[in-house]
């Protein structure tokens, strides 16, 4: 039984822009560690192939650390190991992947557009894959094709669009897979992998990403594990995700309807936090819903601060509760102040309402005499 490990889209040197510097640092740190925990299970575990489907790198131009990093772990493994270019680090004349001499023996790098085939034949096993030669590639090579050898374990590295016919980064469909008839399509391009899945007995799947790197990356990341054998042409194969991402990012919305002070919107933050288990591990992006009294501002800045995550930011999607209408009759100046902003609070544009809701918020508060600016000394 062959052990094979299927990942795509680690996108080393990946910037994290949306960072603070330091932190930045520490997540392309942490990215690369990623992928060396990755490759060390690939060392203890024994195993026989490691098909990368794109995307390797975040661009085409790699630093020189980096380089230095994936070649020690590629030379330190007994696997062999397929490369294909994806659509952030296709192969050009100056990329990594087209200088001689850098990656070890055991390395195999797929650098044309059109289909190649690698055959192991120690191992009984044939490698299709290709690469991007350009950030985009708007037809896909294997389709029409079919596997040489079928009685051979077939495996096909494709870095390639499955959403949509009309995607300019290779558009793949089930029927080019299938008809192709490799028995394990390694598919990269998609980061929030999906179901592993099998027609025909034929087994593909998207790896996913190894690491998140913003809020569009949610969850667990890691690879794929397939284990397979072919005896007579008859295949026996199992596949099963493993977990290697160092932290995970969230995105949570927070009902906090009712909530009548800051202080009790924090707590409700803090036990949402402790329930979900989130930790230094997560970077966290959490919406604030509900209906709060129309004098409550709550300070997004403030209620951010000290919550033991990695990285924490609060979005107040929170609106004036109903009795804020009872204003209408008031004769006092709050009363005014509300008739003032209704036309706006009752716009068909959502950034006018919101306009109004914050000004509704602060003109309250500060007609009842509330601190509605919290100073940092």
């Amino acid at each position: 039984m062959l052990k094979i490990l299927h990942t795509a889209d680690i996108h080393l040197d990946s910037p994290f822009s949306r960072l603070d510097p330091s932190k930045a640092e520490i997540r392309r740190n942490e990215l690369r560690a990623a992928f060396t925990s990755m490759m060390t299970w690939v060392r203890v575990n024994n195993i026989d192939i490691v098909l990368i489907a794109g995307d390797l790198f975040d661009s085409e131009f790699v630093t020189r650390e980096t380089v230095g990093i994936i070649v020690r772990e590629f030379e330190r493994c007994r696997a062999e190991v397929f490369i294909a270019a994806g659509n952030h680090d296709f192969i050009s004349e100056s990329s990594v992947y087209a200088k001689e001499g850098i990656f070890p023996e055991n390395v195999h790098i797929f650098k044309s557009d059109a289909l190649e085939r690698i055959s192991l034949d120690s191992l009984g096993v044939d490698v299709y894959g290709y690469s991007f030669n350009d950030a985009y590639m708007y037809e896909n090579p294997f389709a029409s094709k079919k596997v040489e050898n079928p009685e051979r374990l077939n495996l096909l590295v494709a870095h390639g669009d499955m959403r949509s016919a009309d995607s300019k980064y290779c558009p793949v469909t089930k029927e080019d897979i299938l008809s192709f008839g490799a028995d394990y399509t390694a598919l990269g391009h998609i980061h929030n992998a999906g179901e592993i899945s099998s027609a025909d007995g034929v087994y593909y799947a998207y790896s996913g990403c190894l690491e998140g790197r913003d809020f569009g990356e949610t969850g667990v990341k890691g690879a794929i594990l397939v284990e397979a054998e072919k005896n007579g042409g008859a295949l026996t194969l199992s596949a099963k995700r493993i977990p290697f991402s160092k932290r995970r990012y969230e995105c949570a919305e927070l009902h906090v309807g009712g909530a009548e002070s800051e202080s009790e919107i924090s707590e409700m933050i803090d036990s949402f936090i402790s329930e979900r288990g989130y930790g230094e591990e997560t970077l966290l992006s959490l919406t604030l819903r509900g209906e709060v009294p129309p004098s409550l501002v709550i300070n997004t800045d403030h209620l951010c601060r000290k919550r033991g995550l990695f990285f924490f930011e609060l979005s107040d999607g929170t609106l004036p509760s109903k009795d804020a209408s009872g204003l209408a009759a008031d004769i006092t100046v709050r009363g005014q102040f509300y008739r003032e902003l209704l036309p706006m609070l009752e716009s068909g544009s959502e950034e006018e309402r919101r306009l109004a809701e914050s000004a509704l918020r602060y003109g309250l508060s500060a007609l009842e005499g509330e601190n509605i600016i919290d100073f940092e000394l």
